[in-house]
């Protein structure tokens, strides 16, 4: 059961607290956020079911909208800096962003990323983001301002020129193509809606769904969410059996499962921030993230660790707390831990985590990319005050 309005409820809260509220508008904005998480738990209610069964898009729109911090909110400075903040959409990026998953596709199942025609495909997706960024300089914005699509979109583009997430898009695109072939060579008596599956194209995409797909007698086309890149094969598989059979119990949970795992979450929010609006300045209205970072650094590395880039985020969120962009050597902490509420030892612990990525990095395991491993795992209870820093911000979330 998806709730209309509920998904572009929740993205014009999240673009109004990236440009802060109006202090005259805090009353309304309070009251449209509140009616809208109580109109979506009314209308489960009388649906007879909970708002962690919607449907993904709608589970995230709620749960984000759950989220926010209505006594803690963003407050623009000046009411005509909201009003005069511009929306910029891209012209023809829907046929841009076809023709680049065309290019992959052919790369993916022809010469591979290391051949002339691979090393073409990425100078095309970095003149793409070049022409959006100098587009919105000349607009006089940042790619945080795109409308829905072209931000959308934009994020996808430059999540992949991290030579690192290409590869593994380009190994998801492979595996899942070999798959659906497989699957049906095995099927294909019974699936009859579809002649030949050399004529269906494969997208994996930056979208609100686990995927789509449409399947005719000549062609079709099935876009898978941009999420599963990092899935192993069992849940690859598991979506392969969905689309040329259809959701049964022993497929849905195993793609869904995943789908709620910190693996599937951590992408997404990489991709989310390649527009993320940051807040410069390191000094918040309590803590100071060069200090944070100076007394962990001391604390638990002996001061032997380069300062990443340090960011508060200007999106509230009682979900996640940090963030390491190894891209761009930067750590993000949430502004929700900008405040007197919270003590100082929590903050240090979000830091002395984030941290802990610059030291472990990540490894490939059983085909996954695995960022916190047991070696991380076992580092990061050394944090003298763990249990306690665990449990108060457990404490948040369950407020949230």
């Amino acid at each position: 059961m998806r709730i209309r309005g509920l998904v572009k409820a929740s993205q014009q809260v999240r673009d109004q607290l990236k440009i802060g509220i109006p202090l005259n508008e805090v009353p309304q904005f309070k009251q449209y956020v509140a009616g809208s998480i109580k109109a979506t738990e009314q209308i489960c209610a009388n649906a007879k079911i909970s708002p962690n069964q919607l449907p993904l898009p709608s589970r995230k729109a709620y749960k984000f909208l759950r989220s926010v911090d209505l006594k803690n909110l963003p407050i623009a400075q000046h009411t005509s800096s909201v009003q005069s903040q511009k929306r910029v959409a891209i012209r023809q990026i829907r046929p841009q962003h076809q023709r680049l998953q065309h290019q992959i596709s052919e790369v993916a199942n022809g010469s591979g990323l290391d051949s002339k025609q691979g090393r073409h495909l990425v100078q095309q997706l970095q003149h793409t983001v070049e022409n959006i960024e100098n587009l919105c300089d000349r607009q006089g914005v940042t790619p945080a301002s795109l409308t829905g699509q072209s931000r959308q979109i934009y994020c996808w583009i430059k999540f992949l020129l991290s030579d690192d997430n290409l590869r593994s898009h380009f190994n998801a695109v492979q595996t899942f193509h070999h798959l659906l072939q497989l699957g049906w060579e095995q099927q294909k008596q019974t699936c009859k809606q579809l002649k030949d599956i050399n004529t269906v194209s494969i997208e994996f995409a930056n979208m609100s769904a686990l995927y789509r797909c449409k399947l005719g007698s000549d062609s079709g086309s099935i876009k898978v969410n941009e999420g599963f890149i990092l899935a192993d094969t069992a849940v690859l598989q598991a979506l392969v059996d969905s689309i040329l059979q259809g959701k049964s119990p022993q497929t849905t949970p195993v793609f869904l499962e995943y789908s709620l795992s910190e693996e599937f979450a951590e992408l997404l929010l990489a991709m989310e921030l390649m527009v993320e609006e940051l807040r410069g300045n390191t000094q918040g209205s309590t803590h100071n993230l060069d200090e944070v970072f100076k007394r962990v650094n001391q604390a638990y590395f002996d001061g032997t660790l380069n300062k990443p880039k340090l960011n508060w985020s200007r999106t509230f969120s009682k979900r996640k707390f940090g963030h390491y962009e190894p891209s761009r050597d930067r750590v993000v902490i949430s502004l929700t831990l900008d405040s007197k509420k919270i003590p100082r030892y929590v903050v240090d612990f979000v830091m002395y985590h984030e941290l802990l990525h610059t030291v472990h990095g990540h490894r490939i395991q059983n085909g996954r990319y695995r960022v916190h491993t047991p070696e991380f795992r076992v580092d990061e209870r050394k944090f003298k005050q763990y249990l306690q820093a665990q449990q108060h911000l457990q404490r948040l979330v369950q407020a949230s």
